[in-house]
Protein backbone atom coordinates (compact mmCIF):
# COMPACT_ATOMS: atom_id res chain seq x y z
CA UNK A 1 0.00 0.00 0.00
CA UNK A 2 1.35 3.54 -0.61
CA UNK A 3 0.18 6.39 0.89
CA UNK A 4 0.75 9.77 -1.13
CA UNK A 5 0.79 13.45 -0.01
CA UNK A 6 0.14 16.46 -2.23
CA UNK A 7 1.53 19.52 -0.24
CA UNK A 8 0.76 22.76 -1.17
CA UNK A 9 1.00 26.30 0.31
CA UNK A 10 -2.97 26.35 1.24
CA UNK A 11 -3.70 22.62 1.56
CA UNK A 12 -2.01 19.23 2.33
CA UNK A 13 -4.37 16.21 0.63
CA UNK A 14 -3.53 13.06 1.21
CA UNK A 15 -4.86 9.16 0.02
CA UNK A 16 -3.96 6.04 1.03
CA UNK A 17 -3.98 3.55 -2.62
CA UNK A 18 -3.10 0.34 -4.15
CA UNK A 19 -0.54 -0.21 -7.00
CA UNK A 20 -3.60 -0.14 -9.02
CA UNK A 21 -4.69 3.31 -8.42
CA UNK A 22 -7.48 2.24 -6.11
CA UNK A 23 -7.86 5.01 -4.11
CA UNK A 24 -9.32 3.57 -0.31
CA UNK A 25 -9.33 6.75 1.78
CA UNK A 26 -8.77 10.75 1.62
CA UNK A 27 -7.90 13.42 3.71
CA UNK A 28 -7.53 16.78 2.91
CA UNK A 29 -6.45 19.76 5.31
CA UNK A 30 -5.27 23.15 5.06
CA UNK A 31 -1.66 24.06 5.54
CA UNK A 32 -1.20 25.17 9.11
CA UNK A 33 1.36 27.93 9.88
CA UNK A 34 4.47 25.94 10.27
CA UNK A 35 7.54 27.37 12.78
CA UNK A 36 10.07 25.20 11.42
CA UNK A 37 10.26 22.59 9.26
CA UNK A 38 10.33 19.75 11.73
CA UNK A 39 6.37 21.10 12.71
CA UNK A 40 5.74 20.39 8.47
CA UNK A 41 7.54 16.52 8.91
CA UNK A 42 5.53 15.61 12.13
CA UNK A 43 2.24 16.43 10.58
CA UNK A 44 3.04 14.32 7.57
CA UNK A 45 3.95 11.63 10.51
CA UNK A 46 0.30 11.91 12.22
CA UNK A 47 -1.46 12.02 8.94
CA UNK A 48 0.46 8.79 7.82
CA UNK A 49 -0.26 6.75 10.61
CA UNK A 50 -3.99 7.57 11.22
CA UNK A 51 -3.96 6.83 7.11
CA UNK A 52 -2.08 3.50 8.40
CA UNK A 53 -4.80 2.58 10.79
CA UNK A 54 -7.65 2.05 8.32
CA UNK A 55 -5.53 0.28 5.57
CA UNK A 56 -5.99 -3.20 4.41
CA UNK A 57 -2.32 -4.11 4.29
CA UNK A 58 0.87 -2.64 5.09
CA UNK A 59 1.68 0.20 3.62
CA UNK A 60 5.14 -0.13 2.80
CA UNK A 61 6.23 3.60 0.30
CA UNK A 62 4.92 7.14 1.20
CA UNK A 63 5.34 9.27 -1.45
CA UNK A 64 5.13 12.60 -1.39
CA UNK A 65 4.65 15.75 -3.55
CA UNK A 66 5.66 19.59 -3.07
CA UNK A 67 4.91 22.95 -4.14
CA UNK A 68 8.78 24.13 -4.87
CA UNK A 69 12.50 23.14 -5.56
CA UNK A 70 12.80 19.21 -5.20
CA UNK A 71 15.77 17.03 -5.62
CA UNK A 72 13.89 13.34 -5.85
CA UNK A 73 17.55 11.44 -6.16
CA UNK A 74 18.61 12.82 -2.84
CA UNK A 75 15.04 13.45 -0.78
CA UNK A 76 15.88 17.16 -0.59
CA UNK A 77 13.52 20.24 -0.47
CA UNK A 78 16.21 22.42 -2.17
CA UNK A 79 13.58 25.71 -1.64
CA UNK A 80 9.55 26.20 -0.86
CA UNK A 81 8.94 30.07 -1.47
CA UNK A 82 5.48 29.07 0.45
CA UNK A 83 6.49 27.69 3.55
CA UNK A 84 10.39 28.08 4.68
CA UNK A 85 12.04 29.86 1.35
CA UNK A 86 15.22 28.61 0.27
CA UNK A 87 15.71 26.64 3.44
CA UNK A 88 16.70 22.89 2.82
CA UNK A 89 15.29 20.12 4.00
CA UNK A 90 16.12 16.22 3.60
CA UNK A 91 12.59 15.37 4.30
CA UNK A 92 12.78 11.56 2.44
CA UNK A 93 15.62 10.66 5.20
CA UNK A 94 13.75 12.05 8.32
CA UNK A 95 10.67 10.52 7.19
CA UNK A 96 12.02 7.44 6.34
CA UNK A 97 13.84 6.93 10.31
CA UNK A 98 10.55 8.16 11.62
CA UNK A 99 8.34 6.18 9.99
CA UNK A 100 10.51 2.70 8.52
CA UNK A 101 8.96 3.10 5.22
CA UNK A 102 10.76 4.24 1.97
CA UNK A 103 9.86 7.55 1.22
CA UNK A 104 9.37 9.37 -2.27
CA UNK A 105 9.63 13.11 -2.74
CA UNK A 106 8.95 15.34 -5.62
CA UNK A 107 8.17 18.34 -7.35
CA UNK A 108 4.63 18.46 -7.69
CA UNK A 109 4.67 19.67 -11.73
CA UNK A 110 7.34 17.14 -12.16
CA UNK A 111 5.11 14.52 -10.64
CA UNK A 112 1.74 15.65 -12.71
CA UNK A 113 4.00 15.07 -16.05
CA UNK A 114 4.86 11.24 -14.53
CA UNK A 115 1.38 10.50 -13.71
CA UNK A 116 0.09 11.63 -16.95
CA UNK A 117 3.02 9.15 -18.93
CA UNK A 118 1.57 6.41 -15.90
CA UNK A 119 -2.26 6.74 -15.92
CA UNK A 120 -2.84 9.69 -18.37
CA UNK A 121 -2.55 10.57 -22.14
CA UNK A 122 1.05 10.58 -22.20
CA UNK A 123 1.42 6.59 -22.44
CA UNK A 124 1.08 6.88 -26.17
CA UNK A 125 3.92 9.69 -26.19
CA UNK A 126 8.08 9.56 -26.29
CA UNK A 127 8.35 13.51 -26.15
CA UNK A 128 5.54 16.12 -24.05
CA UNK A 129 5.99 18.40 -21.68
CA UNK A 130 3.20 19.35 -19.22
CA UNK A 131 2.11 22.98 -17.69
CA UNK A 132 0.17 24.11 -15.68
CA UNK A 133 -1.37 27.35 -15.32
CA UNK A 134 -2.10 27.96 -11.87
CA UNK A 135 -0.97 30.69 -9.08
CA UNK A 136 1.89 30.46 -11.08
CA UNK A 137 3.18 28.93 -14.01
CA UNK A 138 5.28 25.16 -13.77
CA UNK A 139 5.96 22.40 -15.59
CA UNK A 140 7.64 19.02 -16.25
CA UNK A 141 9.30 17.47 -19.03
CA UNK A 142 9.38 14.13 -20.61
CA UNK A 143 12.39 13.12 -23.13
CA UNK A 144 12.68 9.93 -24.98
CA UNK A 145 10.82 8.38 -22.68
CA UNK A 146 12.33 9.63 -19.73
CA UNK A 147 11.48 12.03 -17.18
CA UNK A 148 13.96 15.36 -17.39
CA UNK A 149 14.46 16.03 -14.48
CA UNK A 150 17.76 18.47 -14.59
CA UNK A 151 21.01 18.41 -12.83
CA UNK A 152 19.63 19.37 -9.67
CA UNK A 153 16.21 18.31 -10.11
CA UNK A 154 14.70 21.46 -10.72
CA UNK A 155 13.88 21.32 -14.63
CA UNK A 156 10.74 22.43 -16.05
CA UNK A 157 10.14 26.52 -13.78
CA UNK A 158 8.74 27.29 -16.97
CA UNK A 159 7.20 30.41 -15.32
CA UNK A 160 10.67 31.95 -14.77
CA UNK A 161 11.50 31.78 -18.74
CA UNK A 162 11.76 35.66 -19.66
CA UNK A 163 9.40 36.81 -21.79
CA UNK A 164 9.27 40.71 -21.66
CA UNK A 165 12.03 43.02 -21.36
CA UNK A 166 10.62 45.04 -18.70
CA UNK A 167 7.95 44.17 -16.22
CA UNK A 168 7.09 43.31 -12.58
CA UNK A 169 9.17 41.37 -10.24
CA UNK A 170 8.83 37.35 -10.41
CA UNK A 171 9.20 36.06 -7.26
CA UNK A 172 12.08 34.04 -8.29
CA UNK A 173 14.17 37.85 -8.05
CA UNK A 174 13.91 38.51 -11.82
CA UNK A 175 11.76 40.87 -14.02
CA UNK A 176 9.70 39.86 -17.09
CA UNK A 177 9.11 36.19 -16.00
CA UNK A 178 6.02 34.22 -18.13
CA UNK A 179 4.25 34.06 -14.85
CA UNK A 180 4.46 37.48 -13.88
CA UNK A 181 2.36 38.57 -16.95
CA UNK A 182 0.70 35.15 -17.38
CA UNK A 183 -0.08 33.39 -14.06
CA UNK A 184 -2.70 32.94 -11.57
CA UNK A 185 -1.27 35.59 -8.75
CA UNK A 186 -0.08 38.44 -11.80
CA UNK A 187 -3.73 37.89 -12.86
CA UNK A 188 -5.13 38.61 -9.56
CA UNK A 189 -2.89 41.52 -8.99
CA UNK A 190 -3.81 43.44 -12.28
CA UNK A 191 -7.43 42.50 -12.01
CA UNK A 192 -7.00 44.74 -8.64
CA UNK A 193 -5.51 47.64 -9.98
CA UNK A 194 -6.65 48.10 -13.15
CA UNK A 195 -10.60 49.24 -12.64
CA UNK A 196 -12.12 46.68 -14.32
CA UNK A 197 -13.79 45.45 -11.27
CA UNK A 198 -15.78 49.03 -10.94
CA UNK A 199 -16.63 48.60 -14.79
CA UNK A 200 -17.38 44.92 -15.32
CA UNK A 201 -21.13 43.77 -14.96
CA UNK A 202 -19.56 40.86 -13.86
CA UNK A 203 -17.22 41.67 -11.35
CA UNK A 204 -18.53 44.35 -9.64
CA UNK A 205 -20.50 41.86 -7.93
CA UNK A 206 -17.55 40.65 -5.96
CA UNK A 207 -17.23 43.05 -2.93
CA UNK A 208 -16.56 40.37 -0.25
CA UNK A 209 -13.14 39.78 -1.45
CA UNK A 210 -10.14 41.04 -3.78
CA UNK A 211 -10.36 39.85 -7.04
CA UNK A 212 -8.92 36.56 -8.02
CA UNK A 213 -7.87 35.07 -11.70
CA UNK A 214 -11.05 32.85 -11.60
CA UNK A 215 -13.16 35.71 -11.71
CA UNK A 216 -11.85 37.05 -14.68
CA UNK A 217 -12.10 33.68 -16.39
CA UNK A 218 -15.57 33.03 -14.93
CA UNK A 219 -16.99 36.36 -15.68
CA UNK A 220 -15.67 35.45 -19.76
CA UNK A 221 -17.46 32.47 -19.54
CA UNK A 222 -21.30 33.81 -18.58
CA UNK A 223 -20.47 36.57 -21.86
CA UNK A 224 -19.22 39.59 -19.71
CA UNK A 225 -17.73 41.80 -22.60
CA UNK A 226 -14.99 43.53 -20.20
CA UNK A 227 -14.17 40.06 -18.85
CA UNK A 228 -13.84 38.12 -22.15
CA UNK A 229 -11.48 41.38 -23.87
CA UNK A 230 -8.79 40.80 -21.23
CA UNK A 231 -8.84 37.22 -20.96
CA UNK A 232 -7.83 37.02 -24.23
CA UNK A 233 -5.40 39.30 -23.19
CA UNK A 234 -3.44 36.93 -20.48
CA UNK A 235 -4.26 33.55 -22.45
CA UNK A 236 -2.55 35.28 -25.58
CA UNK A 237 0.00 35.84 -23.30
CA UNK A 238 -0.02 32.01 -22.15
CA UNK A 239 0.03 30.71 -25.73
CA UNK A 240 3.43 32.92 -26.75
CA UNK A 241 4.85 31.30 -23.73
CA UNK A 242 3.97 28.10 -25.02
CA UNK A 243 4.79 28.36 -28.97
CA UNK A 244 8.21 28.98 -27.38
CA UNK A 245 8.41 26.39 -25.14
CA UNK A 246 7.51 24.00 -28.15
CA UNK A 247 10.03 25.46 -29.87
CA UNK A 248 12.78 24.53 -27.48
CA UNK A 249 11.49 20.90 -26.90
CA UNK A 250 9.95 19.53 -29.88
CA UNK A 251 6.93 17.87 -27.81
CA UNK A 252 4.64 15.40 -29.76
CA UNK A 253 1.72 16.41 -27.17
CA UNK A 254 1.75 19.11 -24.84
CA UNK A 255 -0.41 18.74 -21.74
CA UNK A 256 -1.98 21.68 -20.02
CA UNK A 257 -3.14 21.86 -15.85
CA UNK A 258 -3.82 23.90 -13.50
CA UNK A 259 -6.56 25.83 -11.87
CA UNK A 260 -7.09 28.37 -15.49
CA UNK A 261 -6.90 25.55 -17.61
CA UNK A 262 -10.44 24.54 -15.88
CA UNK A 263 -11.97 27.29 -18.25
CA UNK A 264 -11.81 24.83 -20.96
CA UNK A 265 -13.05 27.05 -23.58
CA UNK A 266 -11.66 30.74 -22.34
CA UNK A 267 -8.24 29.24 -22.09
CA UNK A 268 -7.60 25.31 -23.15
CA UNK A 269 -9.15 25.83 -26.11
CA UNK A 270 -7.98 29.12 -27.37
CA UNK A 271 -4.68 28.13 -26.45
CA UNK A 272 -4.88 24.89 -28.77
CA UNK A 273 -6.39 27.20 -31.34
CA UNK A 274 -3.85 30.06 -31.77
CA UNK A 275 -0.33 28.33 -30.48
CA UNK A 276 0.06 27.16 -33.60
CA UNK A 277 -0.81 30.94 -35.44
CA UNK A 278 2.04 32.17 -32.86
CA UNK A 279 4.66 29.50 -33.94
CA UNK A 280 4.67 31.14 -37.91
CA UNK A 281 7.25 29.23 -39.80
CA UNK A 282 8.09 27.11 -37.00
CA UNK A 283 5.16 25.02 -37.01
CA UNK A 284 4.55 21.46 -36.68
CA UNK A 285 2.51 18.78 -35.44
CA UNK A 286 1.17 18.43 -31.64
CA UNK A 287 -1.46 17.50 -29.84
CA UNK A 288 -2.75 19.25 -27.11
CA UNK A 289 -4.82 17.46 -24.06
CA UNK A 290 -6.25 18.97 -20.67
CA UNK A 291 -4.57 17.35 -17.84
CA UNK A 292 -7.37 16.17 -15.44
CA UNK A 293 -8.43 15.76 -11.99
CA UNK A 294 -8.05 12.67 -11.71
CA UNK A 295 -4.32 12.27 -13.60
CA UNK A 296 -3.52 15.11 -10.37
CA UNK A 297 -4.64 13.23 -7.74
CA UNK A 298 -2.82 10.32 -9.05
CA UNK A 299 0.41 12.11 -9.13
CA UNK A 300 2.16 10.85 -5.99
CA UNK A 301 1.55 7.54 -6.81
CA UNK A 302 2.75 7.71 -10.46
CA UNK A 303 5.82 8.54 -8.81
CA UNK A 304 6.47 5.56 -6.90
CA UNK A 305 5.28 3.22 -10.05
CA UNK A 306 7.55 5.09 -12.26
CA UNK A 307 10.55 4.69 -9.80
CA UNK A 308 9.92 1.13 -9.56
CA UNK A 309 9.58 0.59 -13.00
CA UNK A 310 12.29 2.60 -14.28
CA UNK A 311 14.73 2.18 -11.13
CA UNK A 312 17.76 3.31 -13.07
CA UNK A 313 17.25 6.82 -12.32
CA UNK A 314 17.49 6.41 -8.51
CA UNK A 315 20.98 5.04 -8.33
CA UNK A 316 21.84 7.06 -5.24
CA UNK A 317 18.71 5.20 -3.19
CA UNK A 318 19.89 1.88 -4.81
CA UNK A 319 23.23 2.09 -3.14
CA UNK A 320 22.04 3.14 -0.36
CA UNK A 321 19.64 -0.13 0.53
CA UNK A 322 22.45 -2.11 -0.43
CA UNK A 323 24.91 -0.43 2.02
CA UNK A 324 22.08 -0.79 4.73
CA UNK A 325 21.96 -4.46 3.83
CA UNK A 326 25.78 -5.03 4.75
CA UNK A 327 25.68 -2.57 8.08
CA UNK A 328 22.91 -2.26 10.04
CA UNK A 329 20.78 1.18 10.23
CA UNK A 330 21.93 4.00 12.34
CA UNK A 331 18.94 5.23 13.96
CA UNK A 332 18.90 9.28 13.46
CA UNK A 333 17.14 11.47 15.94
CA UNK A 334 14.93 14.69 14.14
Amino acid sequence: MIIGFDVGGSKISLFLSDRNGRVLYREKVPTPLFKTPMDLIEKLVDMSREAEERSESPVDIISVVFAGAVDGKSGIIKSSPNLFRDQEIPISSILEDILGKTVYIENDATAVAISEKIFGNGKIFSNFIYVTLSTGIGGGIFMNNRVYRGSNGMAGEFGHMRVVSDGNICGCGRTGCFETVAGGRAIGEMLRTSGIGHTSRYLKKITDRPLEAKDLFDGASHGDTECLDMARIFVDSMASGIASLANIFDPEAIMIGGGMANSTDIVFNRIREIVPGQMKTMVRNMEFFRTTPVTVELSPIAVVLYEEQIPGFNIERIVKEMREKISPKKKIEP
